[in-house]
């Protein structure tokens, strides 16, 4: 029988060691994925839809297209409705909106995507670059404003092209802001009566907003240097007014290019119940109310339904509507001439332009008054 030998120490003795494998090491990912700060920048420049954008990239470089798409769709509405209720919100807390979008950006980038981008970069992947990220949001801006700019030139085209009554064959008037096709087809009807429409393609514009109403005039060139053709409008504007709101209204004349080259006010003081200062120019509701103090303290306006009208620019003018014949008497023009002083004194000073007109508003008789 073979004999078993124990081994003595000294002996050399080799056991079997096992053969351990190295775990093979991920692969560098092929791609570069955008952190949050990189989404940051791109929302600082572009909007909530620029840094959606990024955002989206790394979910498809993910595989994660449903993602991709929730995310994409998201920072979309979320711009839109951000530049839809900008109206609607005050003007002293506008500014805090950019802030606080870019804050939850962030925040949702980190929270999203924060982890996988640091396995990512843990396994050697690399960051998107900053540049892309800020040509990203600038594309973004450069599509928002674009859009912006489309979309005022079609409501504008389609505000001019609906936006108006045509009076006649020829005439047009067209209406603005708050103003109303009835407005418009009133202060219409309003002008033909008075005979300023007829037929000859004369454009006419009604603007209604926050500075109030505004009945502008596209007339000849030089019209508007003219002070007989400016009170002339003024006189218009007077009649008008009822017909677009009531007074005060600003009556503008403007080239054909319809840029404004003068602007006259047109309103009208109630002085007691019934007599009434109508007021033109630069004229204040100030000026026609010392004016008619005036006038009450010298018995002209005792509540019989008198009018006067006072126009301030192109020099005063205190005007009365009064009785066929009166600009015949003298002693009569001269006690008119007593209350235009009176009346110039108290609302800026001589000299004063005296005119008496007749029940049709014409000009019967005109002195200047020192």
């Amino acid at each position: 029988m073979p004999s078993c030998k124990n081994p003595r120490v000294g002996d050399s003795y080799t056991s079997p060691t096992p053969e351990y494998e190295q775990a093979p090491q991920p692969p560098v990912p092929p791609y570069t994925l955008f952190d949050a700060s990189s989404v940051t920048i791109a929302t600082l420049l572009g909007a909530p839809i620029a840094g959606a954008i990024l955002m989206a990239v790394n979910y498809r470089r993910l595989g994660k297209e449903v993602n991709a798409a929730v995310v994409f769709l998201s920072g979309l509405a979320v711009t839109i409705l951000a530049m839809v209720s900008a109206n609607l919100i005050p003007a002293s807390a506008l500014y805090a909106v950019p802030i606080v979008l870019l804050v939850v950006m962030r925040s949702i980038a980190q929270s999203l995507q924060g982890p996988a981008v640091q396995q990512h970069v843990s396994s050697g992947g690399k960051l998107g670059s900053r540049w892309i990220a800020f040509g990203v949001g600038m594309a973004a801006l450069v599509a928002i404003f674009g859009a912006l700019f489309i979309l005022f030139f079609i409501q504008q085209v389609s505000t001019i092209s609906s936006s108006k009554v045509t009076i006649g064959a020829n005439d047009v008037v067209y209406f603005y802001g708050s103003a109303t096709k009835e407005d418009a087809q009133g202060l219409g009807d309003k002008l033909k009566n008075v005979g300023y429409f007829t037929g000859k393609g004369f454009t006419v514009l009604l603007t209604k907003g926050k500075g109030g109403t505004v009945v502008s005039f596209a007339v000849k060139e030089g019209i508007w240097d003219s002070p007989r053709m400016v009170s002339a409008f003024e006189e218009i504007g007077r009649e008008v007014t009822p017909t677009v709101g009531g007074f005060p209204i600003k009556v503008r004349l403007m080239n054909n290019q319809r840029e404004p080259k003068k602007e006259m006010t047109v309103g009208k003081a109630i002085i007691g119940t019934k007599d009434e200062i109508y007021y033109f120019g630069s004229a204040t509701e100030e000026d026609a109310k010392a004016l008619g103090d005036v006038l009450k303290t010298a018995g002209f306006m005792s509540d019989r339904g008198v009018a006067v009208m006072l126009a301030k620019g192109d020099g005063n003018i205190i005007s009365f509507i009064v009785r066929e014949g009166t600009w015949d008497n003298p002693v009569t023009v001269a006690g008119f001439e007593k209350l235009a002083r009176q009346g110039a004194l108290a609302t800026g000073g001589l000299p004063v332009k005296l005119r008496l007109l007749n029940l049709a508003l014409q000009i019967k008789k005109e002195v200047t008054v020192q």
